[in-house]
Formats: structure tokens, sequence, C-alpha cells
């Protein structure tokens, strides 16, 4: 079931995530650890972009489920990336964000939630294809439930590997006219 955020909910957690990151900052000047702080600075303005990037592939549905992701407090930390020439890719966002949705449904009834666990979406385009990549890494504690959903919704899944830890999939979309 989707949440619907107003925009005082969205700048409220905007602004919750940048006074964290703040305190990061602060709390490693503090201590003296410029090097730290340097990195941590490039660590949040290479995350910024990420968000920019995903913003122009014109995905609203889909971008707006990843950029609040976090904001129900999952199971899984969540990264993102854009790679390659962004291109819109409107036409796919009802199909990415209803199938996203489902996959992060059945994900977080088979982690271990007192494990360590990481999704990491990668979103490559050519000139052809559109891809994106599902890549976790934790702890799953029922693979073949996972494994039967991933087979009754092969549709454009090119890829998918699934382990007691981890899980790849890969799905490939043809760009038409």
């Amino acid at each position: 079931m989707k949440t619907q955020w107003t925009v005082v909910d969205a700048l409220r957690h905007s602004r919750h995530d940048w006074l964290n990151r703040l305190q990061l900052i602060k709390a490693h000047l503090s201590l003296g650890n410029e090097a730290r702080v340097q990195e941590l600075i490039h660590e949040f303005v290479g995350e910024a972009q990420q968000e920019s990037r995903l913003m122009n592939v014109k995905m609203p549905l889909f971008t707006e489920l990843l950029l609040t992701y976090t904001w129900s407090h999952p199971p899984c930390n969540l990264e993102y990336e854009v790679l390659g020439d962004v291109h819109t890719l409107t036409k796919y966002d009802e199909v990415m964000y209803t199938w996203t949705l489902h996959f992060f449904s059945m994900l977080h009834q088979v982690v271990d939630v007192h494990a360590e666990n990481h999704l990491c979406i990668t979103i490559e385009q050519d000139d052809r294809f559109a891809r994106f990549f599902f890549d976790f890494r934790g702890k799953l504690e029922n693979i073949d439930e996972i494994k039967n959903w991933v087979i009754h919704r092969s549709n454009n899944i090119v890829s998918s590997h699934i382990a007691p830890e981890e899980i790849s999939i890969e799905i490939q979309l043809t760009k038409e006219g």
C-alpha cells in the first residue's frame, strides 16, 4: 500500500536527513578528522548527484518509491545509481514502479531483519535498452519463496541469481521509437 506523502512530510524527512549529515560532519570536525569530513562531503555530493540523475529519467512513481524508501524504516539499506547518458524512461514508470513495489514487499518478507541487508538498484541505458539491476546482499530466511516469486514475474527478467545471502536480478526493457 502506497503512503500519500504531503509536501510537509517530504520537507520534514529531507530536513531530518540533511541535519543527520551535518551532525556527522560536525562530529568529525570536533574530532579533528578533516580527511573524514572531506570523504563525507564527497559522499553526500555524490548522493545528491545520483538523486538528480534519478529524477531526470522522468519516472515519477518509481523515483518517489526510491526516494521515500527509507522513510518507513525498512529492513534494507537502499542505494541507487543511474549510469550513462540520462534518457527519459516515462513509458516504463508504472511497470517498474509496480514490479519494484512488489519486489520490496517480497524481499521484506524473506530477509533476516537482524542482519545487515543492503540493496543496490542500478539503471543503465543505451540506445536500444534500459536495464534495471537489483543487487541484494544480506541474509535471506526463505530463498525458495523469493525464487518462486521471481519465476512468476519473469517478464523482462534476463538474468537472476538467488542464494542465501544474495539476489541479483536484471530486467531489460527494449526502447521503441
